[in-house]
């Protein structure tokens, strides 16, 4: 997976998606946000089982893919 996108467009979707993901850490996956690149857009998905928050911002993507990273660290490394 590889894309370019705006700083700010994307420290908005992370904002979203990290103010929805489990604290508790009771199930360790729904920490994380699953981000998807495909076409021109790229989603971010976030859960706690109670809310989800999906958001896509278009971005330019040069190979499609998927993966999920540790939403309060990708959002401190976007802040930063």
């Amino acid at each position: 997976m590889k894309f370019s996108i705006e700083r700010a467009a994307l420290l908005k979707a992370v904002s979203q998606a990290q103010s929805v993901v489990e604290r508790r850490n009771t199930i360790p996956i729904l920490a994380n946000v699953l981000i998807e690149a495909e076409g021109s857009d790229v989603s971010f998905r976030a859960t706690d089982l109670d809310i989800e928050v999906v958001d896509k911002v278009a971005a330019q993507v040069e190979r499609a893919g998927a993966t999920t990273v540790s939403a309060t660290l990708l959002h401190e490394i976007v802040r930063k």
